[in-house]
């Protein structure tokens, strides 16, 4: 089958299904931005049924780029596995099951481009804080719904301006959008 076609049917399917997966301009501006950054290694905190994934692979794959991947719901976990092999980017996935809380500090430090946190928003500044050692400077990190569910968001904003960390807000969706900081 052809990769955007599978893409198009996944997302049908989670429409359908009401999986909560980002939307298409969402992708699409996430792909651009990897693009634009040069970015090659990146970190996905929550995988749902792999569809964000699977846009992002379909990218790094053409600049022999990686995603690693982590989502603590078995359920999720699986069916990723299932549109990952099925849309052929599974070389270039690595998916791990467990709470990204206690995988991402076996990750290496210095690794990772790009980070895109999208799970548990409750726990946003805690993905935050172990993702920063992980990635190199100058790297992307996305914190989604940021607009919609910034009030679960407990202990971030205050965290960014403790911390002074720079960051956008930029309205992608029509109802929500995403954080943007470049790590310095």
């Amino acid at each position: 089958m052809n990769r955007k076609q599978f893409i198009k049917e996944l997302r049908q399917y989670w429409i359908e299904n009401t999986v909560p997966n980002i939307s298409d301009v969402n992708a699409h501006f996430l792909v651009d931005l990897l693009k634009i950054t040069g970015s090659k290694n990146m970190l996905e905190i929550w995988t749902a049924n792999g569809f964000s994934a699977i846009n992002f692979a379909d990218y790094l794959e053409t600049v022999n780029g990686h995603i690693t991947t982590i989502d603590f719901s078995p359920k999720s976990f699986e069916e990723a596995q299932v549109n990952f092999k099925t849309a052929q980017v599974d070389n270039s996935i690595t998916s791990i099951l467990w709470n990204a809380l206690d995988e991402i500090p076996k990750l290496p430090d210095d690794s990772f481009d790009f980070v895109f946190i999208d799970g548990m928003m409750r726990r946003s500044v805690d993905f935050l804080q172990l993702c920063w050692p992980k990635t190199k400077s100058w790297s992307v990190i996305i914190i989604d719904d940021v607009i919609k569910f910034k009030g679960k968001m407990v202990g971030l904003w205050e965290y960014l301006e403790e911390e002074n960390i720079h960051y956008n807000v930029l309205p992608i969706d029509e109802d929500d959008g995403v954080m943007m900081i470049i790590k310095n």
